[in-house]
């Protein structure tokens, strides 16, 4: 039996789950006066029964006093001490070998400096601990006196124990005896107390007999006060008894299944009960009964005045209300389930939308449903708000708090669940306790169940929070409990318990608890440490632990600690305070870390520095507060080791000077390009120049802003030191303006950007043109007075002006002259060097807009002498001079590809005239020569597409030089371009394709044939003549066999074949007379080619032979046959045997492909006929013909089998066909569809139809109303389901032209008698749709 809420109790003997509950408990303690921790420290000392020689009376044992010690110390500190327990050397033996071995398989791992808390996937939620001294008292009472086995137990500030023998045992929460209520004789007389209940403020408890008696006894004096005898019917068992919320009211009920209310009243000094039927056994059985117990803290809840009990039959659920009047607030069947599935009712308030309102918990079988009791004005309504099915069937279950729920399967196993996710977060094994049921008061027990005699009183608990995490500190997992600290921390927790208040007062405790964890957890990792050992050892072992601090204390706000205790903990050992200021890093970065102690700030420096890690150092100085920061130091350190992000912080923000990091930076880049120092000199322009950049538009630099206080102030000192005449401490060879000469030599495009982009954000500054005038007139003097920038920086200093000039509105001077000598700079015809940089500078400067400040004719003849080919189609581009462009483009070696593209361009544009058009097509023809050279797929596709009614012209051009009339052709007409322009090339007429056919008979005859096949556009008789002129064989015989004459190609293909021979002949003799028999190596290009032309020859034979009679095949495929076996009769000379041999091998190709259209017995004739065979040589086709016979064996096997599975399938066919014909429809109504008539009573002799649908019509009816629609006359088909889309068709008539399954096989069976012909087929055969797929024939079982 279990009573179960924050805490649950239990007593074991039969494994079995009780149906009589105990109360639920009025606070979160198991009893009132005693606390969690405590009732834990009761199982922590073993209860000893004192030995007595005689045995003891029932009230000394009962009085026997077993209260343990309560001494015992748990608290953290403590666990922590005993987890730390070291060796007298103060090391840790185990510990060091494990990470020395660690250390030797990885000593340069990398580790995280800002881990994630662990997530927790299971966790001890529930704590379970035995009631000893309880259980000794029990076990005592029932083995020496005879009290009786427990039967029932109620739980409510104290614990009941009811027996089998009709004794009631009271214990205090100390577990101390204080009442024996009833004796031995009164078990005699009622039985075993089947049923108890206690009222809310434990002064009275009721007790049910299985004979079906009720006791009331007042537990303050002990007496009697009722026995109820006339309430249940004679013989039936008290089942459930429970007290309501009023202390005057309980319900019970019998093992008949009927609910009464009992009415406990006094009446003129008698006691007296009053009896009420709630539910009679007549209307079904009720299995169990729950009231609403309404807490103190509840009473004010409009459901307290109503009374309200629940009760669950095997069929319904009904919620009622006692008060004021009996009335039933709902009612709910349910679905059958497993009858030994007994329902179960646990009651709960719950806060739902701001109201705390009672909610009920019904469980059936594998479900679980919630209701939601609410008030709505006068009345209450129950409304479902859950329901969930889980893997097991619960036979308990009980309410922990508002969000956690405990449920028992029939296997004894306890299931925590959350009630809004329904995940489980613990599952607890009971199985071996044998749980006490008290279902035996309804069946007696079967074989093997019984009463143990060993009992024990169990305590089922929520764990408290810190109760949780302590668990995991035991297990020496204090990730796993910092991370489940988190959860409570940030109220994601499930099934928390004893944490309470507000939501910063919750945070805060945790975080308080977190603390005390941190510091043991510092104060064991410190003890861990190895003393000796290598330093990646320590730093191994601080790496795992330190981190998780860190982490913890910024999640948990708790920074004041980490540079406090945790801060003075680490500080004496060097590796561990190491770790520490690494962890720090990533918060420092993040900017969530400003407040540090100058102390630590300091001691980090200095471990940065001595770590060479300079960069990270770098970064973490620009990220911390300036008043923390030793200046002094910073300021050696960044100059030492060239920081110049950290020294610009320091100086602007601890002594608001933005000068000294210019004028320092500088002298690094003048350093750097005098050492030639690429690197140092890239990284440090960079960073100043997006410096000057921030200052001059007041932003801070490398973060932040600048105060708008100082930003004129900025902008004035940062604009003077650039333009500064000379620098501080100048050597006399120093030249004018050294800052904006060192800026340029270093970057001249990007430091002119940096300028371009600061001024535009200075627009609105008023001082923004006299800065920009001063800007530029430095600018020209440094670059125009020197010999050291190349034409490249000289162009972006005028590209530079031109913009300023145009942003600014002339209100920028500059003298004009100076873009002259540009340009005669750029454009100098004795300086050949840097020939592209100089044009692009010039470009560059043009597109800016510095085109308005040139003199157009010379700047386009300078750009001629010097082939700026780019410079002339800007001009010519001004001047819409396009047909020149052209020219500059086939000049220009570079871009001369770029011409197809231009062209089309320029051809698209809309704004083009007329005049403007033809000029430029002109100027394309004129150029086509050139252009067909360059690239003749391209020109001619450009041809083709935008000038495609010049072709003749160009044509006429092109009849000179027929190399390049191919290439245009060519380029046309390439069959081998994909996709070809077929769509295209059709505009062409007949000519322009005969003679492209000529040329490439020409140049590329191989590719004769692709055009032919794909080209229809040319004269056949015309393309004859010119593939027979230049003797391409195979174009020659494709044209003839276009043309049907059949012998003729054959023919053509035939003598070709023969010449092939011959040439191999000769060739193979000559290298016999000379090399010996090499010939396959020596002629290896002909040998190849045979094997492809004879593929060539037998498809054309296999083609042709599809509309030749039988005399024509053999004149077709025997002469082929001949030649390849006998070739010396063909030839001039006689062939090596080499060849021959080669020869004889492929005359299997030709056999495999004739078979198919001339008899065997014929084929088989020819070669034992032959001259060559007829004496002596049949070995020779031996081979030969065994291959012919297997491959006749192999067809007449396949036919066979083809025919045995078509006989199948056919009867398979037939045998459903009839079985669907005779299968008998049944009329799905009585009437007619069309009449609406009786389908029976229309006249005798009637007709009726019914379709599978199972619709009926008479058959006049439907054959009239079928009449008068298109489309079905002669088809039978059912009105109702008749749709438009659908087509209905007679089962008995085949579509025309279409054969069925059906017919095939049928025409197939006909052929079953007759035998076949080799080469002979059937009409169904030789049709072209006909497919024959064949499949693996089934398994079949031998055995």
């Amino acid at each position: 039996m279990i009573t179960l809420l924050q805490t649950a109790v239990c007593f074991s003997g039969v494994n079995r789950m009780s149906e009589n509950e105990g109360e639920d408990l009025s606070s979160s303690d198991i009893f009132s006066g005693i606390s969690l921790p405590e009732a834990e420290e009761l199982d922590d000392k073993e209860y000893n029964i004192p030995q007595v020689e005689a045995p003891p009376t029932l009230e000394s044992i009962l009085s026997e006093d077993v209260l343990c010690d309560l001494d015992v110390d748990l608290l953290l500190s403590e666990e922590l001490s005993q987890l730390t327990a070291m060796p007298e050397d103060g090391s840790n033996t185990n510990t060091v070998k494990d990470e020395e071995r660690a250390a030797k398989d990885s000593t340069t791992s990398e580790w995280i400096k800002e881990p994630p808390l662990p997530a927790i996937k299971q966790e001890a939620v529930l704590h379970h601990i035995t009631l000893k001294g309880l259980s000794a008292q029990i076990t005592s009472a029932a083995n020496k006196v005879d009290a009786g086995t427990p039967t029932a137990m109620a739980v409510c500030g104290i614990i009941a124990i009811g027996t089998s023998n009709g004794l009631i045992l009271i214990f205090d929460p100390s577990q101390v005896l204080k009442l024996c209520l009833g004796s031995t004789s009164l078990g005699a007389q009622y039985g075993a107390i089947s049923a108890l209940s206690l009222n809310n403020d434990c002064t009275q408890i009721v007790s049910g007999f299985t004979k079906g008696q009720i006791l009331q006894w007042d537990l303050e004096t002990g007496k009697l006060l009722r026995t109820i005898t006339n309430v249940l019917p004679h013989g039936t068992t008290v089942l459930n008894i429970k007290f309501t919320d009023d202390p005057s009211v309980a319900v019970c009920s019998d093992s008949t299944g009927s609910v009464f209310e009992l009415s406990f009243k006094r009446s003129m000094g008698t006691k007296t009960c009053e009896a009420r039927c709630l539910f009679s056994s007549d209307k079904g059985q009720v299995c169990c009964v729950e009231p609403l117990r309404i807490p103190e803290y509840f009473l004010e809840h409009p459901a307290a005045q109503y009374s309200l009990v629940a009760m669950v039959s095997l069929k319904k659920l009904l919620v009622i209300s006692l008060k004021p009047v009996l009335h039933v607030i709902h009612a709910s069947p349910f679905l059958k389930t497993d009858p030994y599935c007994v329902p179960v009712l646990a009651w709960h308030f719950m806060l739902i939308k701001e109201c705390d309102d009672p909610v009920l918990a019904f469980c059936r079988g594998s479900s679980m449903t919630l209701f939601h009791v609410k008030c709505t004005g006068e009345s209450l309504e129950c409304v479902k708000i859950m329901e969930a099915n889980h893997q097991y069937d619960i036979v308990n279950v009980k309410w922990m708090n508002s969000q956690t729920l405990l449920l028992i399967d029939p296997l004894d196993k306890l299931h925590i669940l959350d009630r809004e996710s329904q995940e489980e977060m613990e599952l607890l094994d009971l199985s071996d306790m044998q749980l006490i049921h008290t279902s035996s008061f309804l069946r007696p027990l079967t074989p093997g169940e019984h009463i143990s005699p060993t009992l024990s009183v169990h305590v089922v608990s929520l764990r408290t929070w810190e109760e949780r995490i302590n668990f995991l500190v035991k297990q020496d997992c204090f990730a796993e409990a910092l991370g489940l600290a988190w959860v409570f921390f940030n109220g994601t927790a499930k099934a928390v318990f004893g944490l309470s208040g507000k939501k910063q007062k919750k945070k805060a405790i945790v975080a308080n608890k977190v603390a005390k964890m941190l510091l043991n957890y510092i104060e064991i990792s410190l003890r861990r440490c190895p003393e000796q050992g290598k330093l990646e050892i320590m730093e191994e072992h601080f790496q795992k632990t330190i981190p998780l601090c860190v982490t913890c204390c910024f999640k948990f706000n708790k920074t004041d600690l980490l540079f406090g205790e945790v801060y003075d903990k680490l500080n004496h050992n060097a590796v561990a305070l190491g770790v520490l200021f690494e962890c720090l890093e990533p918060y420092i970065l993040a900017d969530r870390l400003k407040d540090i102690t100058p102390l630590v700030v300091k001691e980090l420096v200095v471990y940065y520095e001595n770590g060479g890690m300079l960069d990270a150092l770098e970064s973490l100085i620009t990220h911390l507060d300036i008043t923390t920061l030793d200046l002094h130091q910073i300021v050696l350190l960044t100059r030492k080791y060239k920081l110049f992000d950290a020294l610009i912080y320091v100086y602007n923000k601890g002594m608001n000077d933005f000068i000294t990091p210019i004028e320092e930076m500088i002298q690094a880049m003048e350093n750097a390009l005098k050492s030639e120092n690429t690197d140092e000199l890239v990284a440090v322009g960079n960073k100043i120049l997006v410096y000057i950049s921030c200052s001059l538009t007041g932003r801070a630099y490398p973060l932040g802003v600048i105060s708008e206080d100082l930003v004129p102030v900025v902008k004035t000192e940062v604009f003077s030191c650039l333009t500064r005449l000379h620098s501080k401490n100048a050597d006399p060879d120093e030249g004018p303006h050294p800052y904006i000469r060192t800026l340029l030599k270093c970057n001249t495009r990007e430091f002119l950007n940096v300028l371009a982009l600061t001024f535009e954000d200075m627009q609105q500054y008023s001082q923004a043109v006299e800065f920009l005038q001063i800007i530029t007139d430095v600018l020209l003097k440094v670059m125009l007075e020197s010999v050291d920038f190349t034409p490249s920086q000289i162009g972006c200093l005028f590209t530079f002006l031109a913009r300023q000039i145009a942003k600014t509105e002339n209100a920028l001077f500059v003298n004009m002259q100076l873009f002259d000598q540009v340009l005669d700079f750029l454009c100098n015809p004795e300086d050949g060097t840097r020939h592209t940089e100089r044009q692009q500078a010039l470009l560059e400067l043009l597109q800016a807009g510095g085109a308005i400040y040139f003199d157009e004719d010379k700047l386009l003849s300078m750009a001629e002498k010097m082939q700026f080919y780019q410079i002339c189609e800007f001009v010519y581009e001004e001047r819409r001079l396009y047909t020149s462009i052209v020219g500059c483009y086939l000049k220009d070696a570079a871009r001369r590809d770029q011409v197809f593209g231009y062209i089309n361009d320029v051809i698209t544009r809309a704004d083009l005239t007329n005049e403007e058009k033809i000029a430029f097509q002109n100027e394309v023809f004129c150029n086509i020569q050139e252009l067909l050279t360059l690239s003749p797929n391209r020109t001619a596709m450009l041809i083709l597409q935008k000038f495609q009614d010049s072709i003749p012209l160009i044509m006429e051009t092109l009849q000179q030089d027929s190399k390049l009339l191919f290439d245009f052709l060519h380029g046309i007409f390439n069959p081998r371009v994909e996709q070809w322009p077929f769509k295209d090339a059709s505009l062409l007429n007949h000519e322009f394709h005969e003679m492209y056919i000529e040329l490439l008979c020409q140049n590329h005859s191989d590719q004769v044939l692709g055009f032919l096949k794909l080209s229809d556009l040319y004269r056949p008789e015309e393309a004859v003549k010119i593939v027979q002129k230049h003797q391409v064989y195979d174009a020659l015989a494709f044209l003839l066999e276009m043309q049907g004459n059949i012998q003729g190609a054959f023919s053509v293909l035939l003598e070709h074949m023969k010449s092939r021979l011959h040439t191999l002949t000769e060739c193979g003799a000559s290298v016999m007379g000379k090399e010996g028999p090499a010939i396959h190596s020596s002629d290896s290009g002909f040998v190849q080619t045979v094997p492809s032309l004879l593929k060539q020859i037998i498809g054309f034979c296999q083609r042709a032979s599809d509309t030749l009679d039988t005399q024509q095949k053999e004149e077709l495929w025997f002469p082929l046959l001949d030649l390849l076996m006998s070739p010396a009769e063909h030839l001039q000379s006689s062939p090596p045997d080499q060849v021959i041999n080669s020869m004889k091998a492929l005359t299997k190709d030709v056999l495999e492909g004739m078979a198919a259209y001339i008899p065997l017995t014929d084929i088989l004739q020819r070669l034992i006929q032959d001259p060559v065979y007829s004496v002596g040589n049949y070995g020779e086709i031996k081979g030969i013909i065994l291959g012919m016979l297997d491959t006749f064996v192999y067809e007449k096997t396949l036919l066979e089998a083809t025919k045995s599975l078509l006989n199948q399938d056919l009867h398979w066919s037939l045998c459903s066909l009839r079985a669907t014909v005779t299968r008998g429809l049944t009329p799905a109504h009585k009437l007619c569809g069309v009449c609406t008539q009786q389908y029976n009573k229309h006249r005798a002799g009637a007709k009726i139809i019914v379709f599978s649908c199972g619709h009926v019509y008479h058959t006049a009816c439907l054959q009239s109303s079928l009449s008068q629609q298109e489309g079905q006359q002669g088809e039978w088909a059912c009105l109702k389901c008749l749709s438009a889309n659908k087509k209905w068709t007679s089962i008995t008539h085949g579509r025309v032209g279409h054969k069925t399954q059906l017919s095939i096989l049928t025409e197939l069976a006909r052929q079953n008698s007759d035998g076949f012909t080799l080469g002979g087929r059937t009409d169904l055969f030789q049709q072209g749709d006909f497919q024959l797929k064949l499949a693996p024939p089934p398994l079949v079982d031998s055995t």
